[in-house]
């Protein structure tokens, strides 16, 4: 009886399983460095003691990944943000515009928006950036300062408001998330930002520390294998974007192409594992709490998405 459960578990994760020839989406990390200290931050925040050599990534390794995805057949989104800042990067502009310069190629960030000055919010527009994403924790000053150590409230709401007013024809997409603290107003966030940008996220807060949370159950094999992949500033190539110490090495870049850590052996390992459910043999996957695992509930107000991570 348990060989027939297991078979059958099996094969109901296979069928759910389809990996792509190329990734759909690629995520350069331009940059490990950060000008905050966010108390929650899984790298920088209280408690975590856990270091990384901090880099930036160089020209000729950024330059020949965005060459390598121009000659994919396929759309690809490429996220250039990672385990930190991704605006400390001295030549952040230079990176986007010679991605968009590729047909193939969408491109966002993830930021803090404490750097997102004039010249930056003006190169945003320029450069034909798709989306930008700001983390911005409610709209109430004591709060956000309180988690967000080192950020001006007041700041970082006026660089958004520049960005805002620069846009054209609504473009770049500007997305917020906020992370759900128990004392903040989702409500008085909502209200703050509700038809001027396009997307709200409230997140669920999670543990700075991973094991402290509680073991997760997974109905189906992780999207992230199937659809993502992942490249440090050094070129390192991880599990995903929760692998944010690259423990889970891939392969190495420009060692081995894009294409052939997608296919290579570690990544279709891990692949193999969660296909069996067998995921909790990889602690990363074991204690992750991705939102996207969760789901959210959505509705739209003034023409702003509002999505709620589920429990």
């Amino acid at each position: 009886m348990k060989v027939l459960k297991n078979l059958l578990s099996i094969f109901r994760y296979k069928k759910d399983c389809n990996v792509s020839h190329y990734p759909v989406n690629v995520l350069i990390e331009v940059t490990n460095a950060c000008n905050l200290r966010c108390r929650m931050c899984f790298i920088w925040g209280e408690g975590v003691s856990r270091r990384r050599d901090i880099g930036f990534v160089r020209e000729e390794v950024w330059k020949a990944a965005i060459d390598e995805i121009a000659t994919w057949p396929i759309n690809v989104t490429l996220d250039l943000h990672g385990a930190g800042e991704p605006l400390l990067h001295p030549d952040f502009f230079t990176i986007t515009a010679y991605a968009k310069s590729k047909k193939n190629i969408s491109v966002g960030f993830l930021s803090n928006a404490t750097l997102l000055d004039d010249e930056k919010a003006r190169a945003v527009i320029e450069t034909g950036i798709d989306w930008a994403a700001f983390s911005v924790d409610g709209a109430q000053k004591e709060i956000f300062e309180y988690y967000r150590r080192g950020a001006s409230f007041e700041k970082v709401e006026a660089n958004i408001e520049r960005l805002l007013s620069l846009r054209k024809n609504n473009k770049p997409t500007v997305i917020f998330n906020m992370v759900s603290h128990n004392e903040a107003d989702p409500g008085i966030f909502i209200n703050r930002w509700k038809g001027k940008v396009d997307v709200l996220i409230l997140s669920k807060k999670r543990p700075a520390n991973r094991e402290e949370g509680t073991p997760i159950v997974l109905s189906k094999p992780c999207p992230f294998l199937y659809q993502q992949l992942v490249m440090g500033w050094n070129g390192m190539t991880g599990l995903c974007c929760e692998d944010f110490w690259i423990d889970y090495v891939m392969g190495r870049f420009p060692d081995k192409s894009l294409y052939e850590i997608w296919h290579g052996k570690a990544l279709n390992k891990a692949r193999m594992l969660h296909e069996r459910g067998a995921y909790h043999k990889i602690a990363l996957c074991q204690h992750c709490d991705a939102g996207e695992l969760h789901g959210y509930e959505e509705e739209r107000i003034e023409n702003t998405l509002i999505r709620r991570e589920l429990p």
